[in-house]
């Protein structure tokens, strides 16, 4: 701005004849006549001299002044410039910073990598090692698919061959299948079964059979019956060898109880608890024991169970109406005769009602057998064993509730038989007869049977003696009259023999 007020001014001279200047020359002239006119003209020369150095100065000062002012123009250019360089500087410090910085992060940046790298380089490295393994298990692995294929080509030529003798086999399956569901028709279903289910029925017939012992054995016979020596003599052939003696002792009550219970425990395995019915020719009617058919079972459950199952379940499935049948025929029978031989003992009001309790009993047993004979594993009775050990039988519990009981001798005993003879006289005594069977269910033993041991029927035995010799004596004389009686109250069957004749 100064250097632009400079450059339009311009300097002149101060005007001449104003007051003040003509005072000034006419004390100028004054002076000139002074001796000091010389100086002050000198002076004044010096002046003007002076005024020209000033002009000049003047001059050059103006020179200067717009030097200076161009030089300030140029200067606020340039400080322009340098306040736009400066604003540049400072963008560039910035972005020179900001450079740095990202050097900086770059560096660090690069450095992790570097890191990062190194770390790669010592991972791939491990991966080369493990590159290698792997090649050579490839490789491996390449010859065991390669033989893999050749077995699979083989395995799939053989499957091609089995495919086609498929439709062979598989008609012949649809055959066998045909033939079996046609022999499954000709056997019956087989059922499982539970020994407590088992054994419960097996029970339920004794507890029955010895309740009707009880109730009808151990009460006094009349004299009428006592006396009749023939009758006790075919009843003691019936019972054999249990004694039989013709009183209304304690003894004499327990051996007919017993008796009771071995003829029926007899009859009932030999004629209902069978696995299979079938009616005997003529010359079967003159054998005594099992059957061929109820033998080969048996044999065959404790050979090969499997079979005798399927063997069972195919003979169950013949005629079971016409099985049924031979089932109820022979309970009639064996009710026939046990009314025939014992149930003529009992006074002729109790006759009816024994002999239709006992055919109850029969017929129950029947029942019950035929939920039994059809179950997986066989439930069979055993009348006779090996070795008489408690395994397989027990002493028989008899037990006689009466007023006429025979009392305790002085030493303590009890004469006749025990209530509850020990395993010990089981394992030391001789059996009698059985009184019970014993069942068996699958290969174990289910149920002891009951066993009457000889000390159990000594005293009965003794009270017999003396009575045979005096029978026999009246035998003799009454034989013919009795007999006939006899043949006229029995009912013969007509099935099977009984096993005492």
């Amino acid at each position: 701005m100064m250097s632009s007020q400079t450059d339009t001014q311009e300097v002149t001279p101060p005007k001449v004849g104003i007051p003040e200047v003509a005072n000034f020359l006419n004390l100028l002239g004054t002076l000139m006549s002074d001796p000091s006119t010389t100086w002050i003209d000198r002076v004044l020369k010096d002046n003007e001299a002076m005024k020209a150095a000033v002009t000049q100065k003047e001059i050059e000062n103006n020179g200067f002044i717009q030097a200076i002012a161009k030089v300030s123009q140029d200067l606020s250019v340039e400080i322009e410039k340098s306040k736009l360089a400066i604003a540049q500087s400072d963008e560039a410090k910035a972005k020179a910073s900001e450079l740095a910085t990202e050097m900086e992060q770059a560096t660090k940046t690069l450095a992790e990598k570097e890191q990062k790298l190194q770390e790669d380089a010592s991972t791939i490295t491990s991966l080369q090692g493990s590159l290698e393994s792997l090649g050579k298990e490839v490789s491996t692995r390449d010859e065991v698919i390669k033989k893999q294929e050749e077995q699979q080509a083989n395995h799939a030529a053989r499957i091609k061959e089995l495919e086609g003798s498929l439709a062979t086999t598989q008609s012949e399956l649809d055959t066998i299948t045909a033939q079996l569901s046609e022999l499954r028709s000709f056997s019956c279903e087989m059922a499982d079964g539970s020994k407590h289910f088992v054994l419960n029925e097996i029970n339920r017939i004794y507890n029955f059979a010895k309740g009707l012992a009880e109730r009808y054995f151990r009460e006094d016979l009349s004299d009428a019956v006592l006396s009749n020596a023939s009758l006790f003599e075919e009843t003691r052939k019936f019972v054999r060898p249990i004694p039989f003696p013709n009183t209304n002792s304690a003894n004499a009550k327990k051996v007919r109880i017993a008796a009771f219970l071995a003829r029926l425990g007899s009859r009932l395995a030999d004629l209902i608890f069978l696995p299979y019915y079938m009616e005997p020719d003529e010359e079967e009617e003159q054998q005594q024991g099992l059957d061929a058919i109820t033998v080969l079972l048996s044999n065959l459950s404790h050979s090969d169970a499997t079979r005798e199952m399927q063997l069972r379940s195919m003979l169950l499935a013949i005629s079971p109406k016409e099985q049924k049948k031979i089932a109820y025929d022979r309970a009639d029978m064996i009710a026939d005769e046990i009314s025939d031989y014992l149930g003529v003992l009992l006074s002729e009001e109790q006759q009816p009602k024994f002999e239709d309790d006992v055919r109850k009993l029969c017929k129950m047993a029947v029942v019950s057998w035929e939920t039994l004979r059809p179950l997986k594993q066989k439930v069979e009775p055993f009348t006779q064993t090996d070795e008489d050990t408690e395994k397989y039988w027990l002493p028989a519990e008899l037990e006689v509730d009466s007023s006429n009981q025979s009392k305790k001798q002085a030493n303590g005993k009890t004469k006749g038989l025990g209530s509850k003879p020990s395993l010990h006289s089981l394992r030391s005594a001789n059996k009698v007869i059985l009184v019970w069977p014993g069942f068996s269910y699958g290969s174990e033993v289910l149920k002891q049977g009951f066993m009457l041991l000889d000390s159990q029927v000594k005293a009965a035995d003794e009270e017999v003696q003396p009575l045979k010799r005096n029978q026999r004596a009246m035998q003799r004389a009454t034989s013919s009259s009795l007999a006939q009686v006899r043949r006229s109250t029995a009912r013969k069957s007509k099935l099977f023999p009984r096993s005492g004749d």
